[in-house]
């Protein structure tokens, strides 16, 4: 979902800134407008641990997944993600990311940290059609957009690069993985998809 698309963003905004079957669309829930993130404010943002939530990729049982429980993780992993990038924190990335998206992201918050800089942004899902349904990797094709997507300066609370880049419809191919260790589901990867 946001390695690519938040690193993309990154890079764009550092660039130009100062110093149950296969195939079939699952559309968004009738609630899927609503985000459980906070709206942006022009206030400072702190920075700090975000409180730990219940993990349902703990809970959510080994694959292959149907696409109402793969809706459910996508949105618990995006809100997760969103609720790191406003606080600046990565201490709990490792509780639902693994593989390149642990490193990208990772990467992405402390360069962003150093900038006293974050990124604020809000995910609603518009539908996922699976590719790929084994018990231990699912990958998907999923479409959503984003309703904010700004950076804010840690030490003037004031937005920065004009809202840059601002709301959003993205299409990405994702890929969760499950560890069978832990019996965890865990965000892998993601690659921008345009579809064609």
């Amino acid at each position: 979902m946001i390695a690519w698309r938040v690193a993309a963003a990154v890079a764009a905004m550092i660039a130009s800134a100062p110093a149950a079957a296969c195939g079939s669309d699952v559309p968004a829930p009738a609630s899927a407008g609503r985000t459980s993130s906070p709206a942006a404010s022009p206030s400072p943002v702190a920075a700090g641990p975000t409180a730990p939530v219940t993990q349902i990729n703990r809970t959510m049982p080994r694959g292959p997944l149907t696409p109402a429980q793969l809706r459910d993780l996508v949105k618990y992993f995006e809100d997760r993600l969103s609720e790191a990038y406003a606080a600046g924190d990565t201490s709990h990335l490792d509780d639902f990311l693994a593989g390149p998206e642990l490193t990208g992201i990772t990467a992405t918050i402390t360069t962003l940290n150093s900038r006293h800089q974050r990124n604020i942004f809000h995910v609603v899902f518009d539908t996922l059609t699976i590719t790929s349904a084994d018990p231990d990797q699912m990958i998907f094709r999923l479409v959503d957009h984003t309703t904010d997507n700004h950076f804010v300066d840690t030490t003037t609370g004031q937005v920065v690069n004009q809202g840059y880049p601002g709301p959003q419809a993205q299409a990405f191919m994702e890929f969760f993985s499950y560890n069978t260790a832990n019996h965890t589901w865990y965000w892998t990867g993601a690659q921008s998809d345009t579809g064609q």
